[in-house]
């Protein structure tokens, strides 16, 4: 079997567009492009994207239409709904799906429409959080943030005593169901039993876990039912966008629409207004009507496939990545780095190549290996600064520097994250160019971007002349 032969188990895998085209190399080369950026945005599903071009000559805006066209759209976008409800287990007697833009959006959406006291209430989320988890509380509560250990497991035992504490203080528990940044896996049921137990109520960021564990939400008899659940399905192979926020009907109900406008109201009058009925009284304007039926389909896609199956592959990839990690030098991974830990951790794998700028590391993998990796901070900067044991005067200092556009001291790592297209190939040649990295064997020359703080090799720039343009 060549390199690039798929295996029985990867024939099944639905197509994804765009997994492997043909990229440019520094050396004027061409080469199979490896995607490695999943758990910032993954490719499309064929399926899904095959499934709207089928409904584009029946596009039409949703509710109120009385033309075929748009009964239709409104049958299918509702219909969208209950498939996305069903696939987390929701209860369809007294929760709601509200379609958002992402996973941001959604959770900005829950903190605005909570009435919290920010004199007296308190938030509780982790220190392994994305910024669209942790900033939206801010100025809405008393924020606190439940320690993490090096491989990202909570201490549930502070979270507890916080909780008990403040007695009655803490309304919401707001934490990632997985890292974007280590991968690692929180017990979600574990943290909504304690945080039901002190009548707070919990927020599942589930942007980095639905797509790569199944999700039940659980009934309201169980201690460990989740009340909020958020996330998007751009991270899930659907294209167009587009996520979700799932919670109680009742909530939604009660609270002040977070967008006014178009398609909120039953009546208007110059000094009233009455509110329509969820979910249409948080749905203001035109939706993402291709987005929501996207987004569905590529659910259905998931579970036809089925979620085992999807660890399953996912696993052993990771598994390989991490185990040929640990054969290199100068590599230094964060999160659980044992290959033979996986149960609760994703395949994003964070690393660093000691002595090297992170920018550097990720252009030497693209312009060189056509391989797309992230580098940076992930958007969860107190995560990275406390992993990297950045000192707060280490901070002050790239701080001072980036008020005056000087980005090339902005610590980071680089992140590959895997998706359903990937291959063990994929992988082996990402650990062939981390040994040629390691060995410093590159070939370009690399000059950093004061600006940006991206390294680009002298010389060269990419072409996209054969590609779409306007």
């Amino acid at each position: 079997m060549s390199s690039h032969q798929q295996t029985e188990f990867e024939q099944q895998i639905p197509v994804i567009i765009g997994g492997s085209h043909p990229v440019p190399l520094l050396d004027g080369s061409m080469a199979v492009g490896i995607y490695f950026d999943n758990a910032a945005s993954t490719k499309p599903f064929k399926v899904v994207s095959d499934f709207i071009k089928d409904i584009e000559p029946y596009y039409s805006n949703i509710h109120r239409g009385t033309g075929y066209d748009s009964i239709y759209c409104t049958h299918m976008y509702e219909e969208a709904r209950k498939i996305i409800l069903d696939f987390v287990g929701g209860d369809p007697e007294e929760q709601i799906v509200i379609p958002v833009r992402n996973t941001t959006e959604g959770l900005n959406l829950l903190a605005m429409t909570m009435e919290l006291d920010p004199n007296k209430d308190v938030v509780i989320t982790s220190m392994l959080e994305h910024h669209s988890n942790d900033l939206p509380w801010r100025d809405k509560a008393i924020v606190e943030y439940i320690p993490a250990d090096v491989e990202g497991t909570l201490d549930l035992e502070h979270l507890e005593k916080r909780l008990a504490h403040h007695k009655g203080a803490v309304k919401v528990v707001s934490c990632t169901g997985a890292s974007n940044v280590i991968g690692t896996v929180t017990p979600i049921h574990e943290i909504a039993a304690l945080a039901h137990k002190y009548d707070a109520r919990i927020v599942v960021d589930a942007a980095q876990l639905l797509p790569h564990r199944a999700v039940d939400m659980k009934p309201k008899t169980d201690p460990g039912h989740l009340d909020y659940l958020v996330f998007s399905a751009h991270k899930m192979n659907s294209p167009y966008g587009e996520g979700a926020v799932i919670g109680d009907f009742s909530h939604f109900q009660e609270a002040a629409p977070y967008l006014q406008g178009g398609g909120t109201v039953y009546s208007v009058g110059l000094d009233h207004v009455i509110w329509a009925d969820p979910p249409d009284k948080q749905e203001a304007g035109t939706p993402n009507i291709f987005g929501m039926l996207a987004q569905a389909r590529a659910l259905q896609v998931m579970r036809e496939f089925g979620m085992e199956n999807i660890v399953k592959h996912e696993m052993e990839l990771t598994r390989r990545f991490l185990t040929g990690l640990k054969e290199i030098p100068r590599i230094g991974v964060f999160g659980i780095a044992d290959p033979d830990k996986l149960d609760n951790r994703l395949g994003a794998v964070t690393f660093t190549v000691a002595g090297m700028h992170h920018a550097h590391v990720a252009a030497i993998l693209s312009y060189e290996g056509g391989i797309c990796v992230r580098n940076g901070c992930f958007c969860a900067h107190p995560l990275i600064k406390s992993l990297l044991n950045i000192t707060k005067e280490q901070e002050e200092e790239f701080e001072a520097a980036i008020k005056v556009g000087d980005r090339t001291g902005v610590p980071g790592a680089v992140r590959a994250s895997f998706g359903l297209h990937n291959r063990a190939w994929e992988v082996d040649h990402l650990l062939h160019m981390l040994r040629i990295i390691a060995d410093e064997r590159w070939q370009g020359n690399y000059i950093q971007d004061r600006m940006t703080g991206e390294f680009l090799p002298e010389g060269f720039n990419f072409s996209f002349g054969n590609l779409p343009s306007f």
